[in-house]
């Protein structure tokens, strides 16, 4: 009898257990495409109460986040003037307008047909200070999520980017690229970043 109560026992923890694993993520952000249309990648100034690593920190949250929700709405568009403008502003995150990149990431929203996306796990090595075209990496995690905004997909990526110092007095001004949105790529669910510094963002990309 206590056999059974042993087994009835586990064989319930086990399905609780299943239940608990498969449970859907969903998208909780504030999405607003009539904002995202508007993103483009202009000067950053930062609060002169920030150091070296939090402006840093600040700033390349910020871009992350407008680029993967600006491609993620341009990949999904219908309009090919809508298209053609939103392109055009992605363009504008990279270097001399660099395609390689953007078309890259389009084809693969595309494919995966992701409407949603959010930036977690985020991480930078750190420097003492800011220098003038100081390339960094950049390790972070995007998720997708479809239109339903149920999970696709997790994605573990090492980007690099350059960040530029705006010559302005008496402002902390920055201009901000990405060379390369993914050096490695480790594509899993629900994994962490260990190394560096992590940075919880809190702010909003701008209007």
């Amino acid at each position: 009898m206590i056999s059974k109560i042993v087994q009835f026992s586990m064989i319930m923890l086990f399905g609780a257990w299943i239940l608990f694993s498969c449970k859907d993520e969903k998208y909780h952000g504030d999405y607003n495409p009539e904002t995202i249309k508007g993103y483009k990648n202009e000067s950053s100034t930062v609060s002169s109460k920030m150091d070296s690593v939090e402006a840093i920190n600040f700033i390349t949250k910020q871009k992350l986040r407008e680029l993967f929700e600006l491609s993620a709405l341009a990949s999904n568009s219908n309009d090919t003037v809508v298209d053609s403008m939103l392109r055009d502003q992605l363009l504008t995150y990279f270097p001399e307008k660099d395609t390689t990149e953007v078309f890259s990431l389009l084809r693969d929203l595309s494919a995966k047909k992701v409407t949603y996306t959010s930036i977690t796990k985020f991480s930078i090595l750190p420097k003492d200070s800011l220098t003038e075209d100081s390339v960094r990496q950049v390790a972070y995690t995007v998720n997708y999520f479809n239109s339903d905004k149920k999970l696709i997909e997790t994605n573990n990526n090492i980007g690099l980017f350059v960040l530029k110092k705006e010559p302005i007095q008496f402002k902390r001004e920055f201009k901000f690229y990405f060379t390369r949105l993914n050096e490695k790529t480790d594509s899993i669910q629900k994994d962490s970043i260990a190394s560096g510094v992590i940075q919880k963002f809190k702010g909003k990309s701008p209007k």
